[in-house]
């Protein structure tokens, strides 16, 4: 038994870096044999390890069609970023009055290596780097549930998102925005910490979701060829 939970949670953990390294991309059908192939393991604990993706909404299982990984509609996308800007409110309030000296040299390092990754398209590897910041900040806050629901969020979001679609202008919008951020952070300033987060979240919905109607449009326009 123990045996088999642990091939479940290696397919799982497989699975997630698949998507996380566009080996696997929204709106791609998902073979289960295929992947139990490229794993070398057999179908079963892929299976099982696809259906608790599927209760997480990271894939999508349709009668008769199997698993896709389902991309990300500006509905949805919308309705996460609010819990966004809810959770990571209330987490970098609690940040800011427990944050330590040691927390603040490590965010500075993180800062650091998102701003080194540069490039003419947003790339996943800043779109992660960005991700590691907010999850470092909601460890600070102490609030381990808080956590675990934010990293649950970003999975949602940031692992069926192309991030060549964000326009090149969030890489400087997000870097000033996270040294204000961590300046707050800091000065220990609760109150200045959750309105820069707040803004800081809702730019980035606004650029996602610019970036979703594009494709959406892109797609409107597009004609068979008669």
């Amino acid at each position: 038994m123990k045996n088999s939970q642990t091939l479940v949670e290696k397919a799982y953990q497989q699975i997630k870096l698949m998507l996380l390294n566009d080996e696997l991309v929204a709106g791609q059908k998902l073979r289960y044999q295929d992947i139990a192939k490229r794993l070398d393991m057999s179908q079963t604990p892929v299976n099982l390890a696809l259906v608790r993706l599927e209760n997480e909404g990271l894939v999508h299982w349709e009668a008769n069609k199997g698993y896709s990984v389902p991309e990300l509609d500006m509905e949805e996308a919308r309705e996460l970023y609010e819990l966004r800007i809810l959770l990571e409110g209330f987490l970098v309030g609690k940040a800011a009055q427990n944050i330590t000296d040691d927390d603040l040299s490590e965010l500075r390092l993180l800062l650091d290596g998102h701003r080194s990754v540069r490039g003419e398209v947003y790339c996943r590897e800043r779109l992660w780097c960005d991700a590691r910041i907010h999850m470092a900040i909601a460890r600070y806050s102490g609030h381990k549930n808080g956590a675990s629901y934010l990293h649950q969020l970003f999975d949602r979001i940031y692992l069926r998102y192309r991030p060549e679609r964000l326009s090149i202008e969030r890489l400087t919008e997000a870097e000033q925005q996270h040294e204000n951020l961590f300046k707050a952070l800091a000065a220990h300033d609760a109150q200045q910490a959750r309105e820069i987060m707040s803004h800081h979240i809702e730019m980035g919905q606004h650029r996602m979701l610019r970036g979703i109607q594009s494709r959406v449009e892109e797609r409107s326009r597009v004609q068979l060829w008669g």
